[in-house]
């Protein structure tokens, strides 16, 4: 009974060699990227980030769109054109028009044209029609004339307002500023975001050591009482407790191995690396070694609360869209008052048909349009009111962020206390072990489940560093410092 026992002993920690050779060689196997290449694609491919980019060039393809409209639009046109011919309705007895009015009635007859026009950003229009009725192309005198040509500009003189494909462009350049706002605070959120759960990987991966270690401490220990109980040294009592340490170190070593992988994978599927791709886990990579050293170099004074408060609120992104969101909405309270102002607009225009120009002003003015101003004036100024609550309310929310990160740096410091008075307390109980090893006060095993205390605590003091290098990353980001 006791071989079969022994035997299955055997066969669990063959099995996870096993495994661990197999882990091993499929690292071998797979493409190895640095961890700062491993960022950068996880920031590139994140879902977020994408959705993100999309908006950006969605925006930018509308501006894009926009000045097309300043660009010379030609368009040609042939109308009516009518099968079988077509027969001026007109009446020379009832109207009292002569020969020559008559042919310009017919100026609303079948006709090729064609016409370009150029709008300017400071709202002039021009616009030129060259055109032949259907009737003078078969005219030999009419076509030596050539076709009638006629060229007009228009502009606005007041009120003083921006054309709509202006408008559209200023609040659309505002809404581009937003999103790359955006995609600047949330590609560096996402790197912190990386950085924190491949810090917590380096630790899963150090306890997970120490968890394997334990276990082939505990087979070790099983097989040495087996070989006891063999020459009548030990009993079935000191066998049973053997196995049941080993027992509870298997279980604690799957557990350690099933948290490191899980975490691992979790990890790989949020920066979405590919298949075969493998990122080192290790505390020498020099970029990890180079963000250590500039994140140790911050300092923060918590003490001037208020002038760490307007830092932060002058960086913070939400706060500064919220400022293009008040501009865009105050532009258009603007706007809309103005538009219902008298309009006055200057024209002139010059017919080559009788060489003849003219220049001329226009007035208008909605005298009354259904309560459709006053509507439209309640909605934008409600739209601008909204905004600056918003306002209030982001500050608000920014302040709460930032109260909880600063008492969690000091709850960080405080625990790196802590964890360092441990690990000396731990450092002073190796010498002191060590000086009863040598004197066979203690044995070997008990020395080396000390040993593996003394590492747990070193982990747990690294654990407590890293909690605050996150944290100071996060401080600074919300105060706009860049590494």
């Amino acid at each position: 009974m006791n071989r079969i026992r022994k035997n299955n002993s055997f066969f669990i920690l063959f099995l996870i060699i096993f495994t661990s050779f197999i882990f091993a060689g499929a690292n071998v196997q797979a493409k190895e990227i640095s961890l700062e290449e491993a960022l950068n694609w996880g920031i590139e491919n994140s879902s977020s980030i994408k959705e993100i980019k999309d908006s950006i060039e969605t925006i930018e393809r509308s501006l894009g769109l926009i000045d097309t409209e300043y660009g010379f639009q030609t368009k040609i046109s042939a109308n009516p054109i009518i099968a079988g011919g077509f027969e001026k309705q007109t009446d020379d007895s009832s109207n009292g028009l002569d020969g020559e009015d008559t042919s310009s009635e017919s100026s609303n007859g079948p006709k090729i044209s064609v016409t370009t026009t150029k709008l300017f950003p400071n709202g002039i229009f021009l616009q030129s029609e060259i055109s032949m009725k259907e009737e003078d192309m078969i005219d030999l005198e009419k076509l030596l004339e050539g076709p009638t040509s006629i060229f007009s500009a228009t502009k606005s003189l007041y009120p003083v307002l921006p054309i709509e494909s202006e408008q559209e462009k200023y609040l659309a350049s505002n809404n581009l500023l937003k999103a790359r706002e955006n995609l600047t605070w949330q590609q560096e959120n996402k790197k912190i975001e990386f950085l924190e759960s491949y810090f917590n990987l380096l630790r899963l991966q150090e306890r997970l050591s120490l968890a394997k270690t334990n276990f082939q401490y505990a087979q070790e220990d099983l097989d040495k009482i087996l070989k006891k109980i063999e020459i009548g040294e030990a009993g079935e009592r000191q066998e049973i407790e053997a196995k049941i340490v080993l027992k509870k170190a298997e279980i604690n070593f799957l557990q350690a191995q099933n948290t490191f992988l899980q975490q691992k994978n979790g990890w790989y599927l949020n920066i979405n690396l590919p298949e075969e791709t493998e990122v080192p886990l290790a505390e020498d990579s020099p970029f990890l070694e180079e963000t250590i050293k500039w994140a140790e170099s911050l300092e923060f004074n918590f003490e001037e609360e208020e002038e760490f408060t307007e830092l932060a609120v002058d960086n913070y992104y939400k706060i500064k869209n919220n400022f293009l969101d008040q501009d865009n909405a105050q532009k258009e309270v603007e706007w809309n008052l103005t538009k219902n102002k008298p309009q006055v607009d200057l024209y002139g225009a010059y017919s080559s048909k009788d060489n003849t120009w003219g220049v001329g002003v226009e007035l208008s003015y909605d005298i009354f349009d259904g309560g459709k101003q006053k509507i439209e004036d309640e909605g934008y100024q409600a739209k601008l009111e909204n905004s600056r609550d918003d306002y209030l309310q982001i500050v608000s929310e920014l302040k709460l962020e930032l109260s909880d990160l600063i008492n969690q740096q000091e709850i960080n410091n405080l625990n790196l206390e802590e964890k360092l008075m441990s690990w000396g307390k731990a450092k002073l109980e190796e010498e002191s072990y060590q000086i009863q090893l040598q004197q066979g006060l203690i044995s070997d095993s008990e020395f080396q489940y000390k040993m593996l205390d003394w590492q747990e605590a070193e982990i747990d003091l690294k654990s407590a560093k890293d909690e605050i290098l996150i944290n100071k990353l996060h401080i600074a980001h919300f105060l706009g410092i860049r590494k």
